[in-house]
């Protein structure tokens, strides 16, 4: 036999076969689980990268075993991302009941990117959030010389549904919102008309969160964002269903 074989062979002699310490007894349940697990999901007929949270309860023990959450994450082709989120949960609850599953992915929108995140348990309503890019021109500015300074803005919007959401009919309302779309291929008369469109609608971010909460009515939260062109800060505004809130998913 080979030395590195030899070697090989000594030090399963020293691995302990039958050692469980997730399993060791422990007073306080916590949730715990993986983070910023990356996977490639089969949705449909649609592969992309996701990236995953995966948590459950402890129970009575002393820890989680991640291997069984990884291994949930990687063992299915689903119709839908939420039914595959959903199959993730029950596939883990089978061992270690509680378990709830955050999944971000972007999805491809015209020519542009929507950041979606979605949270899921094994049964129950599932939480979504979504993040639009889009433009604004200055109401301010526009005033008072005509012409509205311009910025790049992004809106986020955070849902409830029991059923799952058609998310391309979703980013498509949010765009609405923006005093225009940008758009990656233009040539000079189309970018001048892009220009013209935005000016013909000016919008602060105040604004941006008010036509979003006029487009979804059961929203639980909008923030709007505009990336300032003439400063070096933000402008920014939010909106809660229930005051004071802010999503964490």
């Amino acid at each position: 036999m080979a030395r590195s074989q030899q070697e090989a062979a000594d030090a399963l002699g020293l691995i302990d076969a039958t050692a469980d310490v997730q399993s060791e007894a422990s007073r306080l349940p916590v949730d715990a689980g993986i983070a910023k697990l990356r996977v490639l999901s089969t949705a449909g007929n649609i592969r992309m990268p996701v990236e995953l949270s995966i948590q459950t309860s402890t129970g009575l023990h002393r820890g989680v075993h991640m291997s069984r959450l990884v291994k949930a994450a990687n063992d299915r082709r689903a119709r839908s991302m939420e039914s595959w989120l959903r199959w993730v949960c029950a596939e883990v609850n089978r061992t270690q009941p509680g378990t709830s599953v955050t999944a971000a992915f972007e999805l491809p929108f015209n020519d542009q990117f929507a950041r979606i995140t979605m949270k899921a348990t094994q049964r129950g309503a599932i939480t979504y959030m979504y993040v639009v890019g889009g433009m604004t021109a200055c109401p301010c500015s526009k005033k008072m010389i005509g012409i509205g300074h311009m910025q790049r803005a992004e809106v986020a919007l955070v849902l409830r549904s029991e059923k799952p959401l058609d998310s391309m009919a979703v980013v498509g309302r949010i765009s609405e919102c923006f005093s225009a779309s940008p758009k990656e291929h233009m040539k000079r008369l189309e970018e001048a008309k892009k220009i013209l469109e935005a000016q013909a609608n000016p919008m602060f971010a105040e604004d941006l969160v008010r036509e979003c909460v006029s487009r979804f009515p059961n929203a639980l939260f909008v923030s709007g964002r505009c990336f300032e062109s003439i400063h070096a800060h933000d402008a920014i505004a939010t909106w809660s269903a229930k005051p004071g809130w802010m999503p964490v998913l």
